[in-house]
């Protein structure tokens, strides 16, 4: 009797456990299938992008681990909560545009990458607009054909979706059921957070490099995060009031160098003229491939006895690139840590830049000359509030196809045609010419080929030495433009790079024609150095060492033209004082001393280029202190910049912010003879 109750007590359970089975297998687990597959394809996505496309710097197998898991948390809890949706077409809807959109956002960065080895933030896609009228083609150079991989999966979910969505269960489970993948997605990503912050502390409050968000927490996670931090910033900036410089002034005044010296004044009255060099690296200085000079007349003006040469000077750029370049130039001020301050705060901030200080201090008339359209980067609006008297964009210019790029008109009929309109304005005057030729992806054209192929396996990177060159030939012509207008004998040049040219991802074909098998991050690091010569007829010049950026231009200049620069708030210094700073601060917080190389989480003798190993107590104090002063730095020109504090300040009684409503940029072309 208990054998055959036992026996049916089997069967009977043999039969419920299989009626079960097939009825989770059927109806109830397949729903969690689809989501698992929806989840395992973008995670897989995920992963093959961080391993082709991005170099994060990952070390050490708790670093893997972490970012083989980072991509799971957010999509987990996005694709669980749109699971949640009772109706199955709309379910399949919203999750097919949803996994669009992250797809998008993925792949945007990979391109964003390849280019700018950096990662696209909430503020510079939302200024995208700023950015997109003054481009054509140059994004489809970055395609390649492997890319097809990172939409395979966008298929196979799509066809799971469409084929199987339907067998969803009728009947749904109680709704605390249905909530588990949510709660266990935001369970991993408190747990991703807390296991990256072990390991990187202070990661949400530190950090000046995007790279470590994106290798710790993910895309989707650093994009999140950086939004709320744009709407923190956005609320600080309402917050602010004049006793928030305080911080910036005493920065100011404790880091600021002496200028009381002979060069105080030499150059005073001269007019200004400005060649932002698009994309010039330092390594083309005085570089002979098969024995021809790639930039000529560069070289000459670099090596001239009425030159001021500086061969360790490095762009500080951030994801506003050229834009960043000239604020860092005109304001002696870093670049927003995300997006490009031109285009967030152009139109709204108050700015002491060059131009107004220069009419303030001693009446110069300022223009600004660019053969693209005025939009491009928010240059239209942020040159009136740097106070700007003109500004000669594309539609001052002749522009056809045959003469321009996807950036505007090159160099040779750009330079040309300013002459008419810079021969008319009143001396002294601050100009400032905007060159596009040798913009990536360097294109290049027949009738102005007259380098030769370096023969490297990268075509970007033959023809970057293509446009470099013929950029150099177009400004010795601008030059002699100016000699017979009778415009150099009384006039300074400063001309610098904006930026790199070839991105770190190329780097490795660049690598033999810089005579290396394979370069180290120190190597990189120095590959971040651009030109920057002030050329001053009837000067004394003199080659200069000192480790110095893009931010001290505006108080080197100041120095020359014998403006007193100690009432402005201005982060840099110049590189004619008798004690130079001698560093170096980059936007991802790495600095650079003619000591010390601090690059990420390691240390170079900046002399020998060697991994320091070991420091001794007072080394390691020298760069603590140092990584401080960087921090600080970066900190307050931040806080400058996003809190709009300059419109609390006075330098003096006299000095007069640009009106803006009374710059008008559009003059007739009959009023220019």
């Amino acid at each position: 009797m208990g054998n055959r109750f036992t026996d049916k007590i089997k069967r009977d359970s043999i039969n419920i456990t299989q009626i079960f089975y097939e009825e989770m297998k059927m109806k109830k687990l397949f729903s969690n299938q689809l989501l698992l597959l929806t989840v395992f394809a973008f995670w897989l996505k995920t992963e093959l992008v961080y391993f082709m496309e991005f170099n994060l710097g990952v070390e050490g197998a708790f670093q893997i681990f972490l970012l083989l898991i980072n991509p799971i948390a957010t999509a987990l809890i996005i694709f669980s909560l749109i699971f949640l949706i009772p109706n199955r077409k709309l379910r399949t809807l919203v999750t097919i545009v949803v996994y669009f959109a992250l797809s998008m956002l993925l792949y945007a960065n990979v391109l964003y990458y390849r280019e700018f080895s950096d990662f696209l933030s909430v503020n510079l896609m939302t200024n995208v607009g700023n950015v997109s009228e003054g481009l054509n083609g140059s994004t489809f150079a970055l395609l390649k054909w492997h890319d097809i991989l990172y939409w395979v999966d966008f298929a196979v979910v799509i066809f799971a979706l469409l084929k199987f969505g339907k067998t969803y269960e009728k009947k749904r489970r109680p709704f605390k059921f249905q909530l588990l993948p949510v709660i266990l997605g935001v369970g991993m990503l408190l747990l991703n957070i807390s296991l990256a912050e072990i390991d990187r502390p202070q990661l949400l409050t530190r950090t000046f490099d995007q790279r470590y968000l994106v290798k710790y927490l993910g895309v989707n996670t650093f994009t999140a995060y950086d939004g709320l931090k744009l709407v923190k910033t956005q609320q600080k900036r309402v917050q602010a009031d004049s006793s928030d410089t305080a911080e910036a002034e005493n920065f100011v005044n404790a880091n600021r160098t002496a200028t009381d010296n002979e060069y105080f004044g030499i150059a005073k009255k001269r007019n200004v003229v400005y060649l932002h060099l698009e994309s010039i690296q330092q390594f083309l200085i005085n570089y002979k491939l098969d024995g021809e000079e790639v930039t000529p007349f560069l070289n000459e003006l670099y090596n001239s006895e009425n030159s001021f040469s500086f061969s360790n000077f490095y762009h500080q750029t951030g994801q506003g690139k050229s834009s960043d370049a000239e604020n860092l130039i005109e304001n002696s001020l870093f670049g927003l840590p995300q997006g490009s301050a031109f285009s967030t705060y152009g139109g709204t901030n108050a700015f002491q830049a060059g131009p107004a200080i220069l009419k303030n201090e001693q009446g110069y008339t300022s223009a600004a000359f660019h053969g693209n359209i005025g939009s491009f980067w928010n240059r239209n609006n942020a040159y009136k509030r740097f106070g700007y008297d003109y500004f000669f964009d594309s539609s001052y210019y002749d522009v056809s196809k045959e003469n321009s790029t996807d950036y505007g008109l090159k160099d040779k009929p750009f330079f040309e045609q300013s002459m008419r309109m810079l021969k008319q304005l009143p001396q002294p005057f601050q100009t400032k010419f905007i060159t596009v030729s040798n913009h990536f992806p360097y294109p290049v054209f027949k009738e102005d080929v007259t380098f030769a192929n370096p023969g490297t396996k990268d075509e970007t990177i033959n023809n970057y030495f293509s446009t470099a060159h013929y950029a150099d030939a177009a400004i010795k012509d601008f030059f002699d433009a100016l000699k017979k207008e009778g415009l150099y004998e009384n006039t300074i040049f400063v001309l610098y790079g904006d930026h790199y040219g070839i991105s770190k991802s190329r780097l490795k074909n660049l690598a033999p024609l810089l005579g290396k098998e394979e370069l180290t991050a120190f190597d990189k690091a120095q590959l971040q150095r651009v030109p920057f010569i002030i050329h001053a007829p009837g000067i004394k010049g003199k080659e200069i060492a000192t480790q110095a950026g893009q931010i001290d231009v505006q108080p080197t200049i100041q120095h020359l033209l014998g403006v007193d620069g100690s009432k402005y708030l201005q982060l840099g210094n110049s590189l004619l004082s008798d004690k130079p700073k001698d560093t170096v601060v980059f936007r991802n917080g790495d600095v650079i001393t003619s000591e010390f190389a601090q690059l990420g989480s390691k240390v170079y003798r900046t002399k020998t280029g060697e991994l320091v190993e070991e420091l001794s107590p007072e080394e390691e104090e020298r760069v603590t202190e140092r990584k401080h002063y960087a921090e600080t730095a970066l900190r307050i020109s931040d806080d400058i910049m996003q809190r709009d504090l300059l419109r609390f300040y006075e330098p003096s009684e006299d000095f007069k912010l640009p009106t803006v409503s009374k710059i008008d940029y559009k003059l007739l072309n009959s009023d220019i003879k």
